[in-house]
């Protein structure tokens, strides 16, 4: 397994078993390694069970809050506090408050929108300052349309994550924000934008800043190369990344 670790270019690492054993905090990604669609993966919930104390829930996740993975997590008998979950929608509705004044087209989910307006956030629909793009799973042309007007007439754009996929079940591929992003950069392919999510390195620091923890002291469990992989080495922390191409599983994890 050191030979993935080696691809990013660590040549003094350490073993992954040996940087699990002695992280201070573990970040582990959702879709793909703790959740399939509903569906709470047998490993994973036995890593949250044996490890909750060091585990961070770090996400490109759009659609919920963290609020809602707890209670996912808490039917399943597994209990991880709020605060230990960082998920990029949110963390972009933080960023947005930065600018609290401002009348920001927020694409996204009911649920997304609620908190942004929870949190004091002004959403508009017609001339906004600034743009929030997390998933829409109602996405339309009009919205299109309307985004890709704004962004010309000047306003920034805030993007919870580039993915442009997740891993759903039965193998099936879920759009994710990165495909929006995507059809808006084909519009304003110049437009400037802020994201949140990985591989960018906000939504690490937020989770070292809530495990209280410097980068080298922890690692990131993931199953993309590209954003829990090459965002985690940027940022200074050590990737251990799982599934069919890394070939590693969680299950290998558990019997280290």
């Amino acid at each position: 397994m050191q030979m993935k670790i080696m691809r990013y270019g660590a040549s003094s690492s350490p073993s992954p078993k040996c940087a699990f054993d002695n992280a201070a905090a573990i970040f582990l990604d959702w879709d793909g390694c703790v959740m399939i669609g509903n569906t709470l993966i047998p490993a994973a919930r036995t890593l949250l069970e044996r490890h909750a104390d060091r585990v961070v829930i770090l996400s490109n996740n759009s659609t919920h809050l963290p609020e809602d993975f707890m209670r996912i997590l808490n039917q399943a008998n597994v209990h991880i506090a709020p605060d230990r979950i960082i998920l990029a929608g949110a963390e972009a509705v933080r960023l947005a408050m930065q600018t609290p004044e401002a009348r920001t087209l927020l694409l996204g989910t009911t649920r997304i929108k609620a908190y942004a307006r929870q949190m004091g956030l002004t959403l508009v629909r017609d001339a906004p300052d600034q743009i929030l793009l997390t998933r829409d799973t109602r996405f339309t042309y009009a919205k299109l349309c309307r985004a890709a007007n704004a962004l010309q007439a000047g306003a920034k754009l805030i993007v919870a994550n580039i993915d442009t996929t997740h891993p759903g079940p039965d193998g099936h591929i879920v759009p994710e924000t990165g495909a929006m992003l995507a059809a808006l950069l084909a519009c304003v392919p110049t437009a400037p934008m802020v994201t949140v999510g990985k591989p960018g390195p906000l939504l690490f620091a937020r989770a070292c800043e809530v495990a209280g923890v410097a980068p080298h002291d922890a690692v990131m469990i993931g199953d993309n190369p590209e954003t829990d992989g090459k965002g985690a080495i940027d940022y200074g922390i050590y990737p251990i990344l799982i599934g069919p191409d890394a070939g590693l599983t969680l299950d290998d994890i558990l019997n280290w």
